[in-house]
């Protein structure tokens, strides 16, 4: 007759186990609402300084939303708020459509001429897509050091 190797495990402990594993949970993902809010406050900071001016307020429309859990992960929503959606993509795509369909190219005013430039970038157009390119590099650098730690 040959040996037969028996094969046995223990759960005690799995419980603990899974409490750890839950806790563990929790902090990841408490540390990655944190962070993606910090950074979604960083990169409206930049676009408020990249903004036009003109009539309206632009700058004070630019917001953030909370921090969402999808099965694919978390994200954080940032723009405008809805009330001046029209007036923020006109701005920021730097035309506009007239009634009878011609474009019309926008072009910076004095005083968003008179704000300067920022980080490189010229307030203006794409102005929060500037201010998402100048935090790029940050906000993959401080979600690799969740992920990773």
């Amino acid at each position: 007759m040959a040996d037969r190797k028996i094969f046995s495990f223990s759960l005690e402990g799995i419980e603990a186990a899974i409490d750890r594993l839950d806790r563990l949970e929790r902090d990841l993902d408490r540390r990655i609402d944190e962070t993606l809010t910090r950074l979604a406050l960083k990169v409206i900071a930049d676009a408020k300084k990249l903004a036009p001016i003109d009539s309206g307020d632009l700058e004070s429309a630019l917001v953030i939303g909370d921090v969402k859990r999808t099965i694919a992960g978390m994200y954080i929503d940032l723009g405008t708020s809805p009330e001046v959606d029209d007036y923020a993509v006109v701005q920021h795509e730097g035309f506009r459509k007239t009634k009878d369909g011609k474009l019309v190219q926008l072009t910076p005013g004095e005083k968003t001429i008179s704000k300067g430039p920022y980080n490189g970038y010229m307030p203006g157009k794409k102005f929060l897509e500037n201010a998402l390119k100048m935090n790029e590099r940050l906000i993959l650098e401080e979600l690799s050091k969740i992920l990773e730690g």
